[in-house]
């Protein structure tokens, strides 16, 4: 697990006096995997996330936003995945939004092809695997 804490704050003359503090987080899990079908997605994968959206992802009064991001590589990936990962979007506001959000982010690397699935939210980082992994 890898865990990024961003704070950003605005003062008025001193440290003491806070106009206003946000804090951007990010969780990255990473898992190698024999094979991943729909069903192992829908079985480990797919609860994780939401056990990590309820307990991993950290709020407070100061929270905007949080991002889980889980990597999974694997020598053998179900061809039927492709659309189901594509389409994947989970987010939680807290409190109605007045704690932030969380989003996630699915990323899947076919070790024999090369390849990177990813879902709509992972294109921002996308980049930044494909250069990792070449």
């Amino acid at each position: 697990m890898g865990e990024f804490l961003l704070t950003n704050s605005k003062y008025f003359l001193s440290k003491d006096k806070v106009i206003y503090a946000y804090e951007n987080n990010e969780y990255i899990f990473a898992k190698e995997v024999e094979n991943i079908s729909k069903e192992y997605l829908n079985q480990n994968i797919l609860p994780f996330i939401s056990y990590a959206l309820d307990n991993i992802v950290k709020t407070n009064q100061n929270h905007m936003s949080s991002i889980v991001t889980l990597f999974l590589s694997s020598n053998s990936i179900d061809p039927d995945l492709k659309n189901h990962i594509k389409k994947y979007r989970r987010r939680k506001s807290y409190k109605f939004g007045l704690r932030g959000y969380a989003s996630t982010r699915l990323i899947l690397f076919d070790n024999t092809k090369q390849e990177l699935l990813y879902n709509s939210e992972s294109k921002d980082v996308i980049n930044f695997y494909k250069e990792v992994l070449k």
